[in-house]
């Protein structure tokens, strides 16, 4: 296309009439010019080759120069813009293209940097280097980009990791219809219960609440709810089932002991085991622990009998494990799970906020009730006739990682995929962490690592060891700032995330709220009635 019809584009008609009239006339007198030169030089007498040479070179520089000066004075542009034109739909005219070469042209096909994520998920907020749009959910990346729906989440406190569970695990998830069970360990004073309560109430959803000594729900994990079958020897019958009674049963028994039970004792509880559930079951109850103590204190002489025991090896067997289980009942796990499971225990159909912040920090209640809970999901989602996928979330997860209980909370997450689960974990620092814990294989087979901000050098090097991050990873973890974070999906190279909430997503994850009160002790203006000689010496 010429230079006249590049100009002539999309200007009205008028106009491209008067620059045609002028461009034609600019080009009359260029060739006459041309034309000139060429006659006075060709009644000149032969030159020589080398001349001749010189002589062409000259006139294309003076063909050249006649152009440049044509080009340079023909108007391309208006002297203001046409509004009226530009309604209708003709476009303002543009500049005359610059001639270049396809060197210099390179640049303009810089690297365009490449989403980090597909566009299938969930949106979690904005990539840091290219600002493209991160979108990533466990379970449509599942088969794709991760082999384990599992997620975890490290950081030092207040970097943001409670925001991003509470939204990208939580909130979101329930958009698309899942299902969503908390264990929520943080207790919030301005709320009387669990960090997680503000959120449950706006979603209409009450919270299960323990608590030590009665007054709140009670979860029986000899419930036929926690395991659908029962394998107490080896050989009899398959595992059917994510853990069973007696695994449970003895997570707990050993909880109690502070140590491994000894085969002895093993057999002595599951004797007792047995024996709990067919008393149960002939007096048209559900068994609990309860029938199971009184079991170890006075075994069934014919059960002894058909295993080539006695009643009173049984019972000498199983006396250290009754006097400890007795005394748990009794102080540290009284009204826990000493009877049959409370009504409000129940898989709903959204969300589910199980509220063990009024448990001890210390002691066996807290890690025995979340690996009951864990437990009780696990086989919930096994016996369900269509998978829905369900997210288990569980803050303060160090409670989970040491003894028997991580051994139970280990094999459920290892049948997540089968179960549509995906459990997510949040830890402070790797170091929480026992070396010889299960907890550690159950970290390193995450799907999905969010590591925020760790202050200290030591912390943010486990992390780049544990997950095999590119060297230097490390120093980048200590200089995140608060709402960032390392997201790591599978084998790939991590990428630094900023989190992105809605107004309403700032204000149900808002967990400052006694931190920032105003309140202020109230003085009386009576002055006190003790004088001096109430003082006692």
């Amino acid at each position: 296309m010429s230079t006249m019809e590049e100009e002539m584009l999309g200007l009205p008609r008028a106009q491209s009439r008067k620059l045609w009239r002028k461009n034609t006339s600019r080009r009359k007198t260029e060739a006459l010019a041309l034309e000139a030169a060429k006659d006075s030089k060709s009644r000149k007498r032969p030159v020589s080759k080398s001349a001749a040479k010189k002589a062409e070179k000259k006139e294309a520089r003076e063909r050249e120069l006649i152009e440049s000066k044509a080009t340079a004075a023909t108007r391309w542009h208006h002297e203001r813009k046409w509004g009226f034109a530009s309604k209708l739909g003709f476009y303002d005219p543009a500049a005359p293209g610059v001639p270049s070469s396809t060197r210099q042209m390179e640049f303009s096909h810089m690297a365009i940097a490449s989403p980090p994520t597909s566009h299938r998920g969930l949106v979690f907020g904005v990539d840091a280097g290219s600002g493209w749009m991160i979108v990533h959910d466990p379970f449509t990346a599942y088969g794709d980009t991760i082999e384990s729906p599992n997620v975890c989440v490290i950081g030092d406190l207040g970097q943001g990791k409670s925001s991003a569970m509470k939204t990208w695990g939580v909130l979101r998830q329930l958009v698309l219809g899942r299902r969503v069970v908390v264990i929520d360990k943080k207790y919030q004073k301005d709320v009387s219960g669990g960090e997680y309560t503000p959120l449950a109430r706006k979603l209409e959803v009450a919270p299960v609440q323990f608590r030590i000594g009665g007054g709140g729900s009670r979860i029986n994990i000899l419930d036929p709810r926690i395991a659908a079958r029962v394998n107490e020897e080896a050989g009899e019958g398959d595992q059917s089932t994510p853990a069973g009674q007696s695994m449970l049963l003895r997570a707990v028994m050993e909880e109690a002991l502070r140590r491994p039970m000894t085969p002895k004792e093993g057999k002595a509880v599951r004797m007792a085991h047995r024996q709990a559930l067919a008393a149960a079951k002939a007096d048209g109850e559900v068994a609990h622990i309860g029938h199971v103590l009184k079991a170890l204190y006075t075994p069934d002489e014919a059960a002894a009998t058909a295993t080539g025991l006695t009643s009173d090896e049984l019972r000498e067997w199983g006396q250290d494990p009754a006097f400890e289980l007795e005394r748990m009942i009794e102080d540290d796990l009284a009204g826990l799970i000493d009877g049959e499971t409370s009504a409000d225990i129940q898989l709903n159909a959204g969300l589910t906020v199980f509220d063990v912040s009024l448990l001890p920090e210390d002691g066996p209640a807290l890690p025995i009730v979340m690996t009951i809970i864990n437990t009780w999901l696990a086989n919930t989602l096994y016996r369900q006739e269509h998978a829905v996928p369900t997210v288990l979330l569980i803050e303060e997860a160090w409670h989970t990682v040491q003894g028997s209980v991580a051994t139970v909370t280990r094999r459920n997450t290892k049948l997540s995929r089968a179960l549509s689960l995906s459990c997510q974990f949040a830890f402070h620092h790797i170091s929480d962490i026992p070396a010889d814990s299960p907890a550690i294989s159950m970290l390193k087979e995450c799907g999905t690592v969010l590591l925020y901000k760790q202050q200290k050098s030591a912390d943010a090097l486990a992390c780049e060891e544990m997950f095999t991050l590119p060297a230097g990873t490390a120093e980048v973890i200590t200089k995140l700032v608060k709402g960032t974070c390392l997201f790591k999906i599978d084998q790939y190279d991590p990428f630094e995330a900023i989190h992105v909430r809605s107004p309403l997503e700032v204000e149900l994850t808002d967990t400052d709220g006694a931190m920032k009160s105003t309140s202020t002790i109230g003085v009386t203006e009576q002055p006190s009635t003790t004088t001096m000689e109430d003082v006692p010496a």
